[in-house]
């Protein structure tokens, strides 16, 4: 008689013979796909190693070509010197060369964009953190920044001393929500006296900050990301006796990560922009793409992220480490559906 052990592993070596067998034979949809895929990628200036947006989507870029075994010609990556004539270059280069889809690395691609699909019609593009680009071919990858604005809310009117907070937003960005609106709900969700000194960004948002400050905002949430001359003019003017705090943005304020910025840095929003790239190419390989419909009335199609998937969220560093519980709080609140963002 043969032993049980022995019969059990000539069975698996046959089950083995034939799963090999059959990959060999019909390979998966996946794996074909792949070999057939040609896909682009454009990073905006700074391109990888910029500590940024683009690097936060180098993240998902590299899962994938791993995941799907991506060579250079079937995920090509070029970066832009960020002007939007070289940007509409670099689209027209990848989509005369077949390239479809082509995944485009933040909202600066906008004008290019809305140029390059009247002429390539037929080839699909994604653009990450922009919802202002209407076409049936161009999918918007957003995420609810309400949702984590709101929450900033919360963790800014915990925070402050003064009974002030701001909120400046970067009149270039573009977002399905109101952050304003969101920012300030949430903090009068949890403090309802307090006072919010809301302002878009203007010529001088530096000069601007300090305005807020002399008018005794000891809070600042801001979602400039051209430089970090805000975040700097903030740490210079916090003293031991009226401390100031700022909430920023991640992955676009690539300065929060500063030593300068640990000293005031109360919270930071983060965007799961890895995530979207990964999701893009994936759909890519897949010959699939995201259509929800995300604003009807000017066309504006794609997917956008929120808490339920994961696709924002707001950090909290040691200095905001005593807030935490108010926040958690907050953010289920908005996950039960009390709270509609």
């Amino acid at each position: 008689m043969t032993p049980w052990g022995s019969s059990l592993v000539a069975k698996n070596r046959a089950l083995t013979l034939v799963f090999v067998l059959l990959a060999l034979l019909f390979p998966s949809v996946s794996s074909a796909n792949a070999a057939a895929s040609k896909i682009a990628v454009i990073y905006d200036i700074g391109g990888r190693g910029d500590g940024g947006i683009n690097d936060a989507a180098a993240l998902g870029i590299d899962k994938a070509k791993k995941k799907f075994g991506l060579g250079v010609l079937a995920l090509r990556e070029i970066a832009t010197d960020g002007t939007d004539l070289d940007r509409l270059l670099k689209i027209r280069f990848l989509a005369s060369a077949g390239y479809s889809p082509i995944l485009l690395i933040g909202y600066g691609f906008q004008s290019s964009l809305a140029v390059a699909i009247d002429e390539f019609p037929k080839t699909e593009f994604a653009i990450i953190d922009n919802s202002n680009v209407g076409q049936l071919n161009v999918e918007c990858m957003v995420f609810n920044e309400a949702q984590s604005s709101y929450l900033a809310g919360v963790l800014a009117a915990s925070a402050s001393k003064t009974g002030k907070i701001s909120i400046l937003v970067d009149v270039d960005r573009t977002n399905l929500r109101d952050l304003t609106k969101a920012f300030i709900q949430g903090a009068h969700s949890v403090r309802p006296k307090i006072v919010v000194l809301a302002q878009n960004w203007g010529m001088n948002p530096s000069t601007d900050a300090l305005s807020m400050a002399k008018r005794g905002a000891d809070v600042f949430y801001s979602t400039w990301n051209q430089s970090s001359d805000v975040m700097d003019a903030i740490s210079g003017a916090s003293t031991a006796k009226k401390p100031l705090r700022y909430i920023g943005v991640l992955p676009d304020q690539f300065f929060l990560k500063s030593a300068k910025a640990k000293s005031i840095l109360l919270g930071a929003v983060q965007k799961r922009v890895d995530t979207a790239a990964y999701d893009v190419i994936s759909n890519g390989v897949k010959n699939n793409s995201f259509s929800d419909i995300l604003d009807s009335e000017n066309g504006i199609f794609g997917k956008e992220y929120s808490f339920s998937d994961g696709g924002v969220d707001l950090l909290i560093p040691s200095l905001g480490s005593s807030y935490i519980p108010t926040v958690l709080k907050a953010e289920a609140a908005i996950k039960s559906g009390k709270v509609k963002l």
